[in-house]
């Protein structure tokens, strides 16, 4: 929805300079907001001030910040990206004599939160909801918001600044301190230029090249700190304490289906068009169709897709599928049409290096959605985390799922297949050196010797059975990877991304329920694919062969390979990987070598990433 940042000091800064601080922050944060910025600058006697910058709507009537005079302690910057009033009304940053917060997020209760505690709305946003909400009760408050969000709140009387997030991690936060300032911000593009000089963490560094992964209580650099759930700060010493929600350990009730609808039909509210990403599969399928049921038979639905020339990753039978089913209008783009300058710029706007082709590819098709209009972009992640349908559960309860395998065809793998991979995480768990001798030879040498200290992250996971490990991949790296890639790569084109099955309110309860539950006459995510037996044809509800978001890695890197050459073989890559090892990778590179051309591809997003972001 927007971007926010905020940045506080020990020391009064020059009203010349606050300005230009915050001006560039609005700068760096524009593409998440492109209809609007606000500022409020706070005094050395703890006074809130409003002031406008060049994209405030001229209907506020406030004093352009350049005209600023004094000395100020802090700031709050909102970019504003227009879902829901677009007028003057949700403009924000939302200030009183003694709170100042921005917001960026959806509130989708928040009309029952207004009636529920009498909180009067005059601009009929969910922004007022939730700062009046954060006014009255504080900000553990934000456990009641239905939705997603990330949001700061500064105490003025108190000295005090609240930042939070939703559970699940849909809106980013991130913050950076100094001797004497502390800052936060939506991304950490405006954080790195902030602070002027960074350095790179070397355990991210390890972790995306031998894992392809995204910590998710890490960041690529070593000054800047990732929010987790909440983050308290003294604004008079910049002391910090780290805030964390209680689980809910409360079971969701029966009736699925209409917990199901009920999540997409409010994340439905908008005022500007929406778009739905379709990959041929059951949850994409189910957001599209459920989207269906909620807004009528005559509403128009727009659907998005990647298609390939590559019949093992095209899906489009499949996706044609689901637009027919939903007579909908079906808009694709053959990845084989991205250019090899397309990982140089999603490495500039998104300031990480992508993983695999899958972060192209989607941020390609968020480009292709925003093209036709759509501000509003749903996903369909979440869905596996929740209900099972990853076959490494079905690894971890073998012994215990293993009469559902037996004279069943239906699991996305086999008896044989499960077994073998329960072995290997037994052997993971009890002699967890295997898994870095494996990825040591698969590596080729290409890692230089002291990166190898670190740990891998993934064998910490193997001793966990499936119902800790969906619980944690729904909370943890697995699902937070993804929804940072959505997130950045739909804020890069001024899309706000929808996630239905991120949803930590009502569907996250399915967490305590366990596999064995979920699985129904032998197919994965069986008490989903039964509940939605009248939104989708059904050869797509009872697909078992759906790999999630295909595209054709190796064949794309290995049409890609002599463009990337230089960044593989770029010097700025030294401290992490050698040169001769890099050398022999590009001398012997093969169409069919899928570990080399993972590895090429992972190094030239490494060296794109280390050169661009800095540039």
């Amino acid at each position: 929805m927007c971007g926010i940042a905020g940045i506080f000091s020990l020391k009064p800064i020059p009203a010349r300079e606050m300005a230009r601080i915050c001006l560039q922050f609005s700068e760096d944060l524009s593409h998440r907001g492109p209809d609007g910025e606000g500022f409020v600058l706070i005094d050395t006697q703890w006074n809130a001030h409003a002031f406008a910058g060049n994209h405030t709507l001229s209907a506020l009537q406030l004093p352009h910040i350049q005209t600023a005079e004094g000395e100020y302690l802090g700031a709050i910057i909102h970019r504003r990206l227009s879902i829901i009033q677009p007028g003057p009304q949700g403009h924000q940053p939302f200030y009183d004599e003694n709170h100042v917060s921005a917001y960026n997020g959806e509130a989708f209760n928040f009309r029952e939160l207004d009636e529920v505690h009498g909180l009067a709305n005059q601009s009929s946003t969910d922004t007022e909801t939730v700062f009046n909400l954060l006014v009255t009760q504080g900000a553990e408050a934000v456990q009641q918001l239905d939705g997603f969000f990330a949001l700061g709140f500064t105490n003025l009387a108190k000295r005090t600044l609240q930042l939070r997030r939703d559970t699940t991690g849909v809106k980013p936060l991130v913050c950076a301190h100094t001797e004497t300032t502390f800052a936060f911000s939506s991304e950490t593009k405006a954080l790195r230029n902030f602070l002027n000089v960074v350095s790179i963490n070397p355990q991210m560094v390890f972790h995306h090249l031998c894992e392809g992964i995204i910590l998710p209580d890490q960041g690529f650099y070593n000054e800047i700190e990732i929010v987790q759930e909440g983050l308290d700060v003294n604004l008079q010493t910049l002391e910090t304490t780290i805030v964390y929600y209680p689980e809910n350990e409360e079971k969701p009730g029966t009736d699925l289906r209409s917990q199901l609808q009920n999540s997409v039909s409010k994340r439905l509210m908008s005022d500007v068009p929406l778009g739905f990403a379709v990959s041929g599969g059951l949850d994409s399928a189910a957001v599209i169709g459920l989207a269906r049921k909620a807004l009528g038979e005559d509403a128009p639905l727009s659907l998005f897709s990647i298609v390939s020339s590559d019949p093992q990753s095209d899906e489009r039978q499949w996706q044609q599928q689901v637009a027919k089913y939903n007579h909908a209008d079906w808009h694709t783009f053959a990845i084989e049409d991205a250019g090899s300058h397309l990982l140089e710029e999603v490495a500039r706007a998104t300031d990480l290096p992508p993983i695999a082709w899958n972060n192209l590819a989607h941020f390609e098709l968020c480009r292709q959605a925003k093209s036709k209009g759509v501000t509003v972009f749903f996903n369909g992640q979440g869905a596996d985390e929740l209900f099972g349908g990853y076959p490494d559960y079905l690894y971890r309860d073998f012994w215990a799922l293993q009469g559902a395998f037996l004279g069943k065809n239906k699991f996305p793998v086999s008896y044989g297949m499960a077994l073998k991979e329960n072995l290997k995480l037994q052997a993971k768990t009890f002699m967890p050196f295997l898994s870095k001798t494996a990825v040591k030879k698969h590596a080729c040498g290409l890692l230089n010797p002291d990166l190898w200290q670190q740990d891998l992250y993934l064998p910490r996971l193997s001793h966990l059975g499936a119902d800790h490990k969906m619980h944690a991949d729904f909370y943890g790296q697995k699902l937070r990877q993804m929804l940072t890639w959505e997130d950045l790569n739909g804020m890069a084109h001024g899309l706000e991304s929808r996630n239905p099955f991120a949803d930590d309110m009502q569907l996250a309860k399915w967490l305590n329920i366990s596999l064995k539950d979920k699985i129904k006459n032998g197919y994965t995510k069986g008490i989903m694919r039964e509940a939605l037996k009248d939104v989708m044809s059904e050869t797509v509800r009872w697909r078992v062969d759906k790999k999630g978001f295909m595209v054709p890695d190796s064949a794309l890197t290995w049409k890609n390979r002599n463009e990337w050459a230089g960044f593989v073989m770029s010097d700025t890559l030294e401290p992490w990987s050698p040169k001769a090892s890099r050398e022999l990778l590009l001398k012997n590179l093969k169409e069919e070598d899928e570990n080399g051309l993972k590895w090429y591809f992972r190094l030239a997003a490494l060296s794109v990433f280390l050169q661009k972001s800095h540039a």
